[in-house]
């Protein structure tokens, strides 16, 4: 019998029965990291399954803790307050570290980089403190939930003891189902459970392989002073026009003799987090899985090729729920990274051009810079991206039903004129690129058919989903004139798979190691037909790597796309 409520009148008993229930679930809601962004992710973008069942995960979670926490049986209750206040305590202790939540891959680093425990702890020591009061809050609260006298419901609860398995095996499903994603923002005392269970699952299963050191150097001279890596956001190849005087992106086409333009590329993947990692992690289409669990980074590269490396993240917080890390990052990585920037307050229509402020600064000061920079561009919702007295097309009101066709693409034609025709007027007009290569794509392109998920779709992936630009902007004359050759044989061919190995060849890195290790580079034409993939790239969740066919000489611009000039609202300046 739990002797601090035994003696107490009921009413007080009913009191602190209450006053406990409401500690437990205000202590998981108030640790939850970025609840409120991720509903408004989920309700902005009408995804009513997702959001029904982040419901149910979430209901289920606070019950199960409820019930964990009254326990009658003490060592069931010590096990279960254990092991949930440590789980919430790890997550705190790590999203104090990174300002990410543990992903399936942050498990999965963290466990091949285990032997360096006693490092970590050396380094992190400080940031102990709220961690361990979050532990002990959470423990204190669970062990001194009072313990019902009525016979029918201990005997219940004890019937239920298994009750925290339940919202742990749901995550895992989730998470087995997304292929590694899908736990954001759930209940930190289970989350972290639920994505173990999962890594360790995988690591048993399929061990990972460490990421392989770089043992080569440069063979030859850098050929570029510094390098400026501009990856979009959901930025469709064939939504940028060069044709003189179009209404679509004219200050793109009044400067089209600035760029090198490739024509339409295909992406490496058709989701944000698969392009991106595929991108810094040196993904090859010959042998994804290995290549991206285990070739050198992009920022080992340009490390050893004499080059300090920045990571801009221009991405709006409301679209990356809250964590620092994005896009598969996990804090091994960001060690090769001496400058991490982003933006966590600043207007969501002015994060480009934050980013081209900082680009600015870094090729500003007089050393060789690498830049990784992930722009905010056209993320859905498109009309969040534009001011909007700066709107061209349409009704002027928000689209928000992804079936309103028409006004979806007027809000997407926007967004590109605002986050890339404005953003590289400015870029081209106020940065000195005369020593700079810039290269810029897109991590996917966007699908509007009715009906169909606008990208990310894991089987059938519709090719709008994988088409990005390819564009190349540098002052340095033979760099320019390899380029334009290479644009001249290659229109309408490249594709991501190609912008690691020219990004090494202009470090210095030997071509022959190069081309084994990684195929063919923007400079040279691919034999291979242009594909992206979708779905798990890292061979957790398959063995092989789902790949769909994208022709990049076919127009796939919808006839609404072209129907807009008509409607334009404000001169083209």
């Amino acid at each position: 019998m739990n002797t601090t409520t035994s003696i107490w009148p009921p009413a007080k008993r009913q009191l602190y029965w209450v006053a406990t229930v409401l500690v437990v679930t205000t202590l998981a809601i108030a640790t939850s990291i970025g609840l409120v962004p991720r509903l408004h992710l989920l309700i902005n973008n009408s995804r009513l399954v997702s959001l029904t069942l982040f419901a149910v995960i979430w209901g289920s979670s606070l019950l199960a803790l409820v019930i964990a926490a009254a326990q009658p049986l003490h060592v069931v209750r010590w096990f279960w307050a254990l092991v949930l206040s440590a789980s919430l305590g790890a997550s705190q202790l790590y999203y104090g570290i990174s300002g990410s939540e543990f992903t399936v891959y942050d498990i999965l680093s963290l466990w091949n980089a285990r032997h360096e425990t006693g490092r970590a702890l050396e380094r992190y020591y400080l940031d102990l403190a709220w961690p361990l009061i979050i532990f002990a809050t959470s423990l204190g609260a669970m062990l001194l939930f009072p313990v019902p006298r009525a016979s029918g419901l201990r005997r219940a609860l004890t019937l239920t003891a298994w009750a925290p398995l339940v919202p742990i095996v749901m995550i895992a499903g989730v998470l087995s189902i997304k292929n590694g994603s899908g736990a954001q923002a759930l209940p930190q005392h289970f989350a972290p459970l639920g994505i173990s269970a999962v890594s360790m699952l995988k690591v048993a299963t399929r061990p990972a392989a460490p990421r392989d050191r770089l043992t080569v150097g440069p063979s030859g001279a850098r050929q570029i002073g510094s390098i400026v890596y501009l990856v979009d956001e959901s930025v469709r190849g064939d939504y940028l026009d060069f044709t003189p005087g179009n209404p679509y992106t004219p200050k793109l086409a009044a400067h089209a003799n600035r760029f090198v333009n490739f024509g339409p590329a295909a992406s490496a993947g058709n989701c944000s987090h698969y392009s991106n990692a595929l991108l810094r992690l040196g993904g090859t289409r010959h042998d994804t899985i290995r290549a991206v669990t285990s070739n050198p980074s992009i920022w080992q590269y340009a490390k050893r090729a004499g080059y300090r490396t920045v990571f801009i993240d221009a991405q709006a917080t409301t679209h990356k729920i809250a964590s620092r890390l994005q896009n598969f990052m996990t804090v091994t990585e960001t060690r090769n990274i001496d400058r991490f920037v982003s933006f966590d307050t600043a207007d969501i229509a002015s994060l480009d051009f934050k980013l081209l402020e900082v680009v600015r600064q870094e090729l500003g000061s007089g050393e060789p810079v690498f830049i990784f920079a992930n722009k905010n561009g056209a993320h859905f919702p498109y009309d969040l991206g534009y001011p909007r007295a700066r709107a061209r097309f349409g009704t002027g009101k928000p689209a928000l039903e992804k079936d309103d066709i028409n006004g979806l693409i007027s809000s997407y034609r926007n967004n590109i004129a605002w986050t890339v025709d404005a953003f590289f007027d400015e870029f081209v007009t106020t940065a000195d690129v005369t020593d700079t290569l810039v290269l810029y794509t897109s991590d996917h392109g966007q699908n509007f058919m009715a009906g169909r998920q606008t990208h990310c779709s894991t089987t059938g992936a519709d090719p709008r989903e994988g088409l990005v630009p390819m564009l190349a902007l540098t002052g340095q004359p033979d760099l320019r004139n390899r380029l334009k050759a290479a644009a001249k044989t290659n229109w309408a061919t490249t594709s991501h798979f190609q912008i690691t190995p020219a990004l090494l060849e202009v470090m210095g890195y030997n071509k022959t190691m190069i081309n084994r290790r990684y195929g063919a580079s923007l400079f040279e034409a691919s034999s291979k037909p242009a594909r992206f993939s979708s779905g798990d790239i890292f061979g957790l969740f398959s063995s092989s790597v789902n790949w769909n066919d994208i022709d990049l000489k076919r127009s796939y611009l919808e006839p609404e796309a072209t129907a807009l000039s008509a409607t334009i609202k404000v001169a083209v300046e």
